[in-house]
């Protein structure tokens, strides 16, 4: 309900633009027009992200390895009941395996490392579709694990096809038969097998992909629709694309469960990367727009369409060739501010993907404003590009919405505040300008609110998935020295890539370079190009044939 406060505050907005804002019972309104605001302006609530198209879901960090575990899980037929908890079979192993006090502390020890990934709070990995179908994660105290990141549904929404509009089953059922498979197991791993599913509820239950695409596919069909379908779509084809190299690729059981989990990360990564770039760049240019200034250089939005595009319009995203990294070596490096990997770490990641969850809420609340003022179809898929573009040819649209944001930013501000706000916060919140259009006051107090829990839905995200220091050891991104952090490919990630991008081909270095802008990468400058191909051709993945640069391939071997 309005307060005094909140209601004088908009009284000022009326009376510096002109453009009568008010409150009536909950409903703002604006020269008597409904503003339909989200039900609750803090939070994580999906409708305040506006992530259809997006993301399924509002993601938090967690552990990477559960998200294949989650993906089988969700796959299982029917509601087997209560699953057993992996924090008793790993406390538990050796006694059950009954083969002798030092046998079984020997064989549970390797179990261990291949069931099991080696953080300090161990994760049961789905090294077999039957423990995720039979088992649930656990805290260190042995509560059940609340997941924060993303449920099983994360992988159709990655395999979504907008030329057909619906689910890539496929990949699916390819990816759980694999994992389902018990030819490659050994007679150890059958012995885990069967003491760890001597009580399982559903001992003989398979996975199936239509029982997973059946949870979500409706709701995704009608997010999209809502959204003008997935942002970036050919980013999804190159995902789809990816997952069948890698499923195709001769690899160990825990090799391949270990690909699908990096693979799964760094596109996800990559998206978080991809939406901060884009959409922080939509978000400048609606700002200048809506107070007449010079766009930032960079800004705009992504030549990508959703759907029929192609993977090739990823080559000239704004985050082609924006992540720019230095080649691990094994060993410690010096970094310094003056490298490109730390500067483009700092403006992608400290920056841009930081500023991810105020992009999101500002971009809704905005679009919310533009909607009342008959921003018709483009308003309600929060099209930024074209409110940038609205915003600069009417006058009058830019001063009633920033009239209207700036009412929004007041409330904002005092439900954050819990209706306590003062008046002298509220009128400052809303103050505008010349340089400060209502847009720019949005934005600020949005920021300024969750300035304390931005982190949490991006950074934080990225950090579990590709900073080497949670990975376990194997598929990383990110480093740090101290407290910099950096861009640097690690020998895991650095073979996977070869193995996305050359297929079974063999390729010009240049051309494979050329593949790396795809996923946003680029060497940092050209002595970092020849140290990546000097790892390459050690790791056995480049041929040369001559000293010249146009005479070295790259191939998966």
């Amino acid at each position: 309900m309005a307060n005094s406060n909140v209601t004088s505050a908009l009284d000022a907005v009326t009376a510096a633009t002109g453009v009568a804002v008010t409150l009536d019972g909950e409903t703002l309104k604006v020269d008597g027009r409904k503003v339909s605001l989200p039900g609750k302006l803090t939070g994580e609530r999906a409708d305040l992200f506006g992530i259809e198209g997006l993301f399924p879901t509002v993601p938090r960090a967690d552990d990477r390895d559960k998200l294949l575990w989650h993906v089988i899980a969700e796959a299982s037929p029917e509601d087997a009941g209560e699953p057993l908890k992996d924090r008793v079979l790993e406390a538990d192993l050796a006694e059950r395996l009954g083969l002798g006090t030092e046998a079984s502390r020997a064989a549970a020890a390797a179990l261990l490392d291949r069931f099991f990934n080696r953080k300090p709070v161990r994760v049961l990995l789905p090294v077999h579709t039957s423990l995720p179908l039979n088992y649930g994660h656990t805290s260190r105290a042995g509560k059940w694990s609340r997941y924060r990141m993303f449920n099983g549904g994360i992988l159709p929404f990655l395999l979504w096809d907008a030329s057909e509009g619906k689910v890539a089953a496929e990949p699916v059922e390819q990816l759980l038969n694999i994992v389902a498979d018990s030819k490659e197991l050994t007679s150890l791993d059958r012995r885990f097998l069967d003491v760890a599913l001597r009580d399982a509820p559903a001992r003989d239950a398979a996975p199936k992909a239509a029982s997973l695409i059946e949870r979500y596919e409706d709701t995704y069909k009608d997010d999209l629709q809502r959204a003008g379908g997935a942002f970036c779509q050919p980013s999804l084809d190159l995902f789809r694309r990816d997952l069948q190299t890698v499923l195709g690729t001769d690899l160990p059981r825990p090799d391949m469960i270990q690909w699908l989990t990096l693979l799964l990360s760094l596109h996800l990564t990559i998206r978080l990367y991809r939406i901060a770039v884009v959409k922080g760049g939509e978000l400048d240019a609606a700002v200048a727009a809506a107070g007449q200034l010079d766009a930032p250089v960079g800004t705009g939005g992504c030549p990508c369409s959703s759907g029929g595009a192609g993977t090739e319009c990823l080559q000239a995203c704004p985050l082609a060739g924006l992540l720019r990294f230095r080649t691990g070596s094994g060993r410690y490096r010096p970094v310094s501010t003056r490298d490109a990997c730390r500067s483009a770490y700092v403006e992608v990641d400290q920056r841009r993907l930081l500023d991810v969850p105020a992009t999101l809420v500002t971009a809704t609340l905005a679009s919310h404003a533009w909607e009342a003022l008959g921003g018709g179809d483009a308003a309600q898929r929060r099209d930024l590009t074209a409110l940038a573009t609205a915003l600069n040819m009417d006058p009058a649209l830019r001063t009633a919405h920033g009239a209207v944001c700036a009412a929004i930013a007041v409330l904002h501000h005092d439900a954050w505040h819990k209706g306590a706000a003062t008046l002298g916060e509220l009128e400052n919140v809303a103050r505008t300008g010349p340089n400060r259009p209502g847009l720019h006051a949005l934005r600020d107090d949005v920021r300024k609110m969750r300035r304390r829990d931005l982190r949490h839905q991006s950074r934080d995200i990225v950090n579990q998935l590709m900073l080497d220091a949670n990975v376990s050891g194997s598929g990383a991104l990110i480093t740090r020295n101290g407290t910099h952090g950096f861009y640097e490919i690690d020998e895991q990630l650095t073979v996977m890539l070869v193995r996305l991008i050359c297929q079974d081909r063999q390729l010009p270095y240049e051309a494979f370079l050329k593949g790396l802008r795809a996923y946003g990468l680029a060497p940092q400058d050209d002595h970092e190009r020849e140290s990546l191909a000097d790892a390459l051709e050690r790791l056995g993945l480049l041929a040369r044939y001559s000293d010249a640069g146009e005479a070295s391939f790259v191939h998966y071997a």
